[in-house]
């Protein structure tokens, strides 16, 4: 028969209101995510983040305020002092927030060549020294890696112009992932003879961007080739699109290719100028 061991009714008062503390303070503990979604976290839960591309860069935005601290020696500040990583997947980088930076904001690099996949992260909000008396909320983030991120458009997909004059093309970029990504527009590579021409864009997550892009041919001909759309993170993420141009010299491909800039005209002959391209595209 084991011994009884007797607690004296002062001590098992004052271990009973440590543990109703540590509880009440346990449960009150949280951090808030506010970007790219909103989620009240207590220590051990999970957030899903949502989708970004090998190479994206997704920022984790969180508040500093939080309840349920025991702000011991009155020395509370703003609650959290910075949000740090604990456990990260080779080759991403990851980086802690600044000290007392309002809100967090934790930048995460995926690995430029991750497999398509889900990706659990493990980050902690750290009350430095403990002076709010929250001590640390440590939870999981998970990622999904994947290069289908974005999609495109182009209005139209054939354009008669003239010879040496720009044929313009509309291309709309919706960014479906959760990276804000600066995204490349060019022709392929050999498909219009000496035409390199490039243009660069940010699309914010969760928007579109409508993009004019030219496109010259300085022969007579009609060419099929592609527009490629791709991410400056990582060349893993693009799209194709085949479009037509049609390059003939006459005068009414001339006056059509009016509306598509001023090549030819000078700046004081401009409403002649609109008017041959009104009835250019009249034929």
């Amino acid at each position: 028969m084991r011994p009884v061991v007797m607690m004296s009714s002062g001590k098992a008062l004052l271990c009973l209101v440590l543990v109703s503390v540590f509880a009440m303070t346990a449960s009150g503990v949280y951090v808030t995510a506010d970007a790219p979604v909103s989620k009240l976290l207590t220590s051990g839960e999970s957030i899903e983040l949502g989708s970004a591309g090998p190479g994206q860069t997704v920022v984790l935005v969180m508040e500093r305020v939080s309840d349920g601290g025991t702000c011991p020696n009155n020395l509370c500040s703003d609650g959290w002092d910075t949000v740090v990583p604990v456990e990260v997947p080779s080759d991403w980088e990851v980086e802690a927030s600044p000290t007392h930076e309002n809100p967090m904001k934790m930048k995460i690099k995926i690995a430029p060549d991750a497999a398509n996949g889900r990706y659990n992260l493990t980050l902690a909000a750290v009350d430095e020294g403990n002076y709010n008396g929250l001590g640390n909320v440590t939870f999981y983030a998970i990622v999904t890696v994947t290069r289908d991120i974005f999609d495109i458009s182009v209005r139209p997909t054939r354009v008669d112009t003239g010879v040496g004059q720009p044929a313009v093309y509309y291309v709309t970029i919706t960014n479906t992932g959760v990276a804000s990504d600066p995204f490349e527009i060019k022709v392929k590579d050999g498909d219009i003879p000496v035409w390199t021409f490039r243009k660069q864009v940010l699309v914010n997550y969760g928007t579109s961007r409508v993009v004019p892009y030219e496109v010259v041919l300085d022969e007579e001909n009609e060419r099929a080739f592609d527009l490629q759309v791709s991410s400056l993170s990582s060349p893993l993420i693009r799209r194709d699109v085949s479009l037509v141009i049609n390059s003939r010299s006459n005068i009414i491909s001339d006056w059509k290719a009016t509306t598509h800039g001023l090549m030819m005209f000078p700046i004081l002959e401009e409403p002649l100028y609109a008017l041959m391209g009104l009835i250019g595209n009249l034929f």
